[in-house]
């Protein structure tokens, strides 16, 4: 685990929003092997012009990263898997708590991150949904594909009146929205 005392600067971060090591699916293709699993030292970077990025490195020496992974781009996010299909799998040869284990969702590919404990993995998903959250978010519909609107936007209709709609109901039209399910948002859904 990283020294919460040690603060890292790359290329230009401003802020270390989130350090640790983590272990990593890999893609689809070698889900099943064990040994494809890595465990890899994450870093959540802030920038100043507020933009974050999420990054991987072989250990703490944080000499080259690994990867990254596209914030903007990621579509789904919650703790506890034990929904998904892979959740038996991810049981049964880690045997972890469903509350170590956080799913992200990307265009490209499905990632599963197992922490050490609970704490960590709720210290990894809520800097992420801090993070997610308080960003200009892409709604994807015919008439403004391709145009950034932030999410507490009402969209706009053809005649340029304003769209009524409830913000936990997409319109019709909307064809995406970025899912980002906290805990205990999660839990009293539930109930």
């Amino acid at each position: 685990m990283a020294d919460k005392n040690y603060a890292f600067y790359i290329h230009g971060a401003e802020e270390q929003m989130c350090s640790g090591y983590l272990y990593k699916s890999p893609p689809e293709n070698q889900f099943k092997t064990q040994k494809s699993w890595k465990r890899r030292f994450f870093v959540l970077l802030k920038y100043s012009n507020s933009t974050c990025q999420l990054k991987y490195y072989k250990n703490e020496e944080m000499k080259k990263p690994l990867g990254d992974i596209d914030l903007t781009k990621i579509t789904l996010m919650f703790l506890n898997p034990e929904m998904d299909k892979k959740w038996n799998w991810i049981q049964t040869h880690f045997r972890c708590s469903p509350s170590c284990v956080m799913f992200i969702r990307v265009p490209e590919r499905d990632f599963f991150f197992i922490g050490e404990n609970s704490w960590e993995m709720d210290k990894w998903f809520t800097a992420l949904f801090d993070i997610l959250n308080n960003r200009p978010h892409r709604l994807l519909d015919p008439k403004t594909f391709g145009l950034n609107r932030h999410i507490m936007e009402l969209p706009q209709s053809e005649n340029e009146e304003k769209v009524e709609w409830d913000h936990n109901e997409l319109p019709s039209h909307v064809t995406h929205d970025p899912i980002y399910v906290s805990p205990e948002k999660f839990k009293s859904n539930q109930n």
